[in-house]
């Protein structure tokens, strides 16, 4: 029973990242605690603690008098972790191509082709933004950096979690796409130098798609 105990604040940490990835709470939002306990069915203890972590990791914002609000992406925090992004990526390509083999080329092929059918759907969604991040970390996963991967994984989801969905732009979808299979084409011929030009191309149109919606 006390394992269960301590177990609560993890599981109310996960479920709290669900509804933001859910897009059941936005950025920008108050998190009202008797709506959250209802909904995760849990006292206000664990709950509390949940969101002292998230605060710490900076996915939400404690304002004293007022409790928790879900922390809303900044420019400067978007350009910082935009360039960050392209660190990552662009130092993973060449070892990603020198791992590449047929399986894992199909498996990079097949995130690929299920993020086309999500951008190809005319809709801006949070789901859009999953699948997306799951076609970019597989090709830095197949690089065979575990470290790399996981912090590839926390910077992008520092950005599409805590970024407003309205504002962003449909048209993005289809030149993304196109992107992507740039990527995905350069990738497979095992061309580093293409890669990482499709890789940056693709980078700078994401960063001025969220920057405009800044404005």
């Amino acid at each position: 029973m006390e394992q269960n105990k301590t177990n609560l604040p993890k599981i109310a940490y996960n479920r709290i990242k669900e509804m933001m990835l859910n897009y059941q709470i936005i950025p920008g939002q108050r998190l009202i605690m008797v709506d959250l306990t209802k909904k995760i069915g849990m006292s206000r203890t664990p709950i509390n603690q949940a969101l002292s972590i998230l605060a710490n990791e900076g996915y939400v914002d404690f304002i004293p008098h007022q409790g928790y609000i879900v922390h809303e992406l900044t420019q400067e925090e978007a350009k910082a972790l935009y360039q960050v992004r392209r660190i990552i990526e662009l130092g993973a390509i060449e070892f990603t191509i020198q791992n590449l083999n047929q399986q894992k080329l199909e498996v990079l092929k097949e995130k690929k082709e299920l993020l086309s059918e999500k951008l190809n759907s005319g809709q801006v969604t949070r789901e859009n933004f999953i699948f997306d991040l799951n076609f970019h970390t597989c090709y830095v996963e197949i690089a065979g950096n575990p470290y790399l991967t996981s912090c590839y994984r926390e910077v992008y989801q520092r950005i599409f979690l805590r970024h407003r969905l309205e504002g962003l732009s449909i048209a993005r979808n289809k030149q993304a796409d196109d992107e992507h299979e740039e990527i995905f084409k350069a990738i497979a011929v095992k061309d580093i130098r293409k890669a990482k030009e499709a890789i940056k191309k693709h980078i700078k149109a994401a960063e001025d798609s969220i920057f405009s919606s800044f404005s």
